[in-house]
């Protein structure tokens, strides 16, 4: 108690004064600039509209701006379907995933959908049915397809029509359904016509990299400002875009600014697209930095607590009585974060949790006031990283 009490002393006056510095109404000003835009889906105009925005805020509070070009293949889904017995089902197919036809019989894979729940299964020929959580659908795709399954229906806590991506190329067909249609999936009969279909396009896309002066970044500080077709995205993502903005501006003037850079990824939901090329493109700049911290969904208080995951030793430096902001863990994610720990750098993932509205056209609130308080949090951990 006593080291908390001290890093109180000492930090006290600087996050009064960053309290003072952060202005709700701002954020909620941003929050409505990028919501006024609709669905924010990379390569749209809206997009770049939002894009744009940023570009100008970012002058605007004195820093040098540039867009990061990239481009990548994207697939829509144009009608995909799972038919068992009689029954239709209400699927999307996973971005990632062959477009194809495939039969067989239905086989639930137990538990979690584990890689030691795959042991000692016989997918032959079959479609698997795997709960969505605990480790990448990627990799449940590759456990079914070596166990030898022609398809795979991931069963998600969200709606059926909810849009997910396996952050890469699967081995086999795959599908999402919601866990309430997948409960009457055996009901139906025991075999199953799965066909993903899918629209190939170029996308590209442009990430925003602010930065002060010319030396090499320590940290970056990160969030997607794309969102999905349909969703206007407030929490997903433009909380964590609005609070990296507002961070950027009340930091423009400290030394930390000069260590920092504040990159706003695009082509996120389609695939970690604005990371991954990020990390391909900056290696030496991505070997050279001492933290990616990112922020997705800050804005909507789901779990009662700002959740932290990531790198152990970056963790520790989260100070977060020291704002009086209740913070426990995350969990790994699918977000810009991971290609940057993939590369040997140390990542914090701020995170609040799936809300209801997730990926939905109900997305349309965040809190200026979570978002503020995630901002104090970083602003501690680079205080301390930095100094």
């Amino acid at each position: 108690m006593r080291k908390v009490w001290v890093w109180a002393l000492v930090l006290g006056p600087l996050l009064l004064a960053l309290a003072q510095a952060l202005s709700t109404e701002r954020m909620r000003a941003d929050l409505e600039a990028l919501l006024a835009q609709g669905p924010r889906v990379a390569g749209s105009e809206a997009a770049a509209a939002a894009r744009a925005y940023l570009v100008q805020e970012l002058r605007r509070a004195g820093y040098t701006v540039e867009l990061h070009p990239f481009t990548y293949s994207r697939t829509r889904d144009q009608g995909s379907s799972l038919r068992v017995g009689g029954a239709t089902f209400p699927v999307m197919g996973v971005a990632g995933s062959p477009a194809g036809r495939v039969e067989g019989p239905l086989v639930v894979v137990p538990g979690a959908g584990l890689a030691a729940d795959f042991a000692g299964l016989d997918l032959r020929g079959a479609v698997a049915v795997v709960r969505r959580g605990g480790i990448p659908g990627l990799e449940k795709a590759r456990l079914a397809a070596e166990r030898g399954a022609v398809g795979l229906v991931l069963l998600t806590e969200e709606p059926s029509g909810t849009r997910f991506t396996f952050g890469g190329s699967s081995p086999i067909p795959g599908v999402t359904l919601g866990q309430a249609e997948g409960a009457r999936l055996l009901e139906a009969g025991a075999r199953a016509v799965l066909e993903v279909r899918f629209l190939s396009e170029e996308v590209q896309g442009r990430n925003v990299i602010a930065r002060r002066g010319d030396a090499p970044p320590l940290v970056l500080v990160g969030a997607h400002y794309d969102s999905v077709p349909g969703s206007p995205g407030a929490n997903d993502n433009a909380s964590g875009t609005v609070t990296v903005l507002e961070l950027a501006r009340v930091l423009a003037s400290h030394p930390i600014a000069e260590r920092t850079w504040f990159v706003f990824f695009d082509g996120e939901e389609d695939g970690l697209w604005g990371s991954r090329r990020f990390v391909e493109e900056y290696p030496g700049l991505v070997q050279g930095l001492r933290a990616m911290l990112n922020l997705d969904m800050v804005g909507v208080d789901v779990n009662g607590r700002l959740g932290i995951g990531g790198s152990p030793e970056l963790r520790a430096l989260a100070d977060c009585e020291a704002v009086a902001v209740l913070c426990g863990g995350a969990p790994g994610g699918g977000s810009d974060h991971v290609p940057f720990a993939q590369a040997g750098v140390p990542v914090l993932f701020f995170f609040r949790g799936l809300d209801p509205n997730y990926h939905r056209p109900t997305d349309t609130y965040a809190d200026p006031a979570l978002m503020a308080q995630t901002a104090q949090v970083v602003r501690g951990i680079l205080e301390r990283l930095l100094r």
